[in-house]
């Protein structure tokens, strides 16, 4: 009697753990190619979002979460990348409603390089609620520099806001996925 207790007590615990758990059942579990699409497939580039999520070759196909991570650290590397080129174009400028664009851009970018650190923060915690909340915010600055941005020379940094966009959208796509609601 002793051995059935103790094999009912077991599954009982198993059960709920199950029961308990489920969402973040689904976080776990590696991504497939279906995934990837729905995913990548209302992205503005489709193929970029595949590329940058399939990017880590030590995960070919993480978990969801895996993929935020990835997503994020892609993010991180081209807004200080564009961030350090709008530095050397204002510098370079002798125009000085180009130079006002490029230093509304750089208040942008330094906007944006905050809120990615909000959002490696939160993803740590397990927070992709936030996550998602942070990669929304950082478009809208990615959008409004796109916006300042009016003169032809100005095309390496439309070229690199472009990058960013592309980079952030893929990672709102996968945080989205992870919150209650994706």
């Amino acid at each position: 009697m002793a051995p059935s207790f103790s094999l009912s007590l077991l599954l009982s615990f198993m059960l709920t753990i199950l029961l308990i758990c489920p969402t973040h059942a689904q976080k776990t579990v590696l991504v497939s190619e279906k995934v990837l699409y729905d995913i990548c497939h209302n992205h503005a580039d489709y193929s970029f979002c595949v590329k940058a999520l399939k990017s880590d070759p030590s995960a070919p196909l993480p978990d969801l979460v895996g993929l935020t991570n990835v997503s994020i650290n892609l993010a991180d590397v081209a807004a200080n990348k564009t961030l350090e080129l709008i530095t050397s174009l204002k510098s370079k400028t002798t125009d000085p409603l180009l130079a006002s664009q490029y230093e509304s851009c750089r208040v942008f970018y330094e906007n944006i390089v905050h809120l990615i650190e909000d959002a490696k923060k939160a993803w740590k915690a397990g927070d992709y609620e936030t996550v998602f909340v942070k990669a929304g915010g950082i478009l809208t600055y990615n959008v409004d520099c796109s916006d300042a941005l009016t003169f032809k020379e100005a095309s390496s940094l439309r070229e690199a806001n472009k990058e960013v966009y592309n980079y952030f959208t893929t990672l709102l796509r996968v945080s989205k996925s992870l919150t209650k609601d994706g």
